[in-house]
């Protein structure tokens, strides 16, 4: 009992969830129709508004939201609260271009982000260097990913189970039934994860805090014993939370993972009500991790740097032992962080797969071959970079937040040439290129020169903001005669 934190109790039931993924992985095979890129890539592009919401939510909500933000509260106070923007700002963004982008996709097919890039400036270049963009930032998230399945299962397990151990066995579990049921595995199990987390955090939380007089309670006790948790931030942090904020939003919304959710929508309206719900998820989620940290100001003093981040294993520790509701709870979130992680893991590697199948081997090697080998191509490929990826999550050379950064930074280049080529007609491929090539210069090099934030701005928001101007500014300069015809 010693080495299980937090007992036989919740083994039991992750294993039963492990098992359940793999039934759901084989439901998700007999339910495919075909080897067509749209049915495994897709689901069919039959996503229900429920479905999809579920999915969006988790893919949106990883491991380092339930671990890391409850560390960064115990260390800031109550400034963190900033950071239940970061993840509404990924839904303004979505709100601006997903409803037309899916209009788009049903019309001709979209399977990939390059897809639509084809579609809209006809510049294979344009396309080859976002592909390449989109493929490291998101190979690093997957990678992080990895390591961070291996720190959590140790960790909750009280180190009983071995770093390696989790990467390789989790890992294995994530890309069995991804290969087995595509998107619809990975839906499904989304939807699975995302119900867990919802009732666990909401349940714990309204143990935790019963009513508005303990959070009152909470905070006075905070302004008389660290006052410095309670103070006003300075105007450098403000301007590092308006940098988040957009940077965030702009690259969160660009997740490839994500584009192609909103290609997988049934029809519009389920798309919009899935998106409609997910505003609220902010609320629900990242506000409820916030106050977690918050509560843990008090019931943990003196946890410096790095040990922050255990901040939620050592509360939840202490809330299992109160009650067998509490226990029942604690439990359901144990199974649903690490789910979280498994969930971010299969979207991140089925984006990937299809990017390299379709985009890149689908257009050299592949060229002309029926779908149906593309798309075994692809589960080839999952198989080859899970396996790259787990062998270099062995042995990590990197920081988690490191590889985060880095996926954030390189993102964020992308999205002028997907969201301003949508909403802006006069975008011509010529200044996407040029604002692509720039603002990743821009961003990469400031962060190799040991500049990754200036006066408070991060490095990719100046490169972001160079990308933009060339955008408009190259577009608006060239005459109408060399504008290419636009399919809206």
């Amino acid at each position: 009992m010693e080495r299980l934190p937090f007992g036989p109790g919740a083994l039991s039931f992750f294993g039963l969830y492990l098992v359940g993924m793999m039934v759901v992985g084989a439901v998700a095979r007999h339910k495919r129709k075909s080897e067509s890129l749209d049915d495994f890539y897709l689901a069919g592009k039959r996503l229900g508004g429920f479905v999809l919401f579920l999915t969006l939510y988790a893919t949106q909500y990883s491991g380092n939201t339930l671990l890391g933000y409850p560390g960064e509260a115990y260390r800031l106070g109550f400034a963190w609260v900033m950071s239940v923007g970061f993840m509404m700002a990924i839904v303004v963004v979505y709100l601006a271009f997903a409803p037309r982008l899916h209009r788009l996709a049903k019309e001709h097919g979209f399977v990939t982000p390059g897809d639509w890039l084809d579609h809209r400036f006809c510049s294979p270049l344009l396309t080859l260097l976002a592909n390449l963009l989109i493929v490291v930032a998101v190979a690093n998230f997957l990678l992080a990913q990895l390591m961070a399945m291996g720190h959590v299962v140790t960790g909750l397990s009280g180190h009983a189970v071995p770093y390696w151990l989790g990467v390789v066995f989790l890992g294995s579990v994530v890309i069995i039934y991804e290969t087995l049921g595509g998107m619809r595995a990975v839906a499904w199990t989304d939807c699975v994860q995302g119900l867990m987390l919802l009732l666990g955090l909401t349940g714990l939380l309204l143990a935790a805090l019963p009513d508005l007089r303990s959070l009152g309670g909470l905070t006075h006790w905070i302004v008389e014993n660290q006052p410095e948790k309670a103070a006003v931030p300075s105007w450098t942090v403000v301007r590092t939370w308006i940098s988040t904020v957009l940077l965030v939003g702009f690259s969160g919304a660009v997740y490839p993972q994500a584009i192609q959710r909103i290609y997988a929508a049934r029809d519009e309206r389920a798309l919009k009500c899935s998106l409609n719900l997910m505003v609220f998820m902010p609320f629900m989620s990242t506000l409820v991790v916030f106050v977690i940290g918050i509560i843990g100001i008090r019931h943990f003093a003196g946890l410096d740097g790095v040990t922050a981040d255990r901040i939620m294993p050592l509360l939840l520790q202490e809330w299992a032992g109160r009650s067998t509701l509490l226990y029942a709870l604690v439990v359901v979130v144990v199974t649903g962080i690490v789910a979280a992680i498994m969930s971010t893991v299969d979207s991140v590697l089925l984006s990937l797969s299809s990017i390299l199948a379709k985009d890149i081997l689908g257009k050299t090697v592949l060229s002309g071959r029926p779908e149906r080998a593309i798309t075994q191509a692809g589960k080839y490929l999952s198989w080859g970079i899970m396996v790259l990826l787990v062998t270099l999550a062995l042995v990590p050379r990197l920081t988690l937040w490191g590889l985060t950064e880095l996926k954030v930074e390189l993102l964020s280049q992308v999205a002028p040439a997907i969201i301003l080529g949508l909403t802006w007609p006069r975008l011509t491929a010529r200044a996407a290129l040029v604002g692509l090539v720039v603002g990743t210069l821009v961003s990469v090099g400031l962060t190799l020169l040991g500049y990754g934030k200036v006066w408070g701005f991060h490095a990719g928001l100046l490169g972001l903001a160079s990308n933009v101007a060339i955008c408009l500014g190259v577009s608006l300069t060239v005459s109408g005669r060399s504008q290419q015809r636009i399919h809206f």
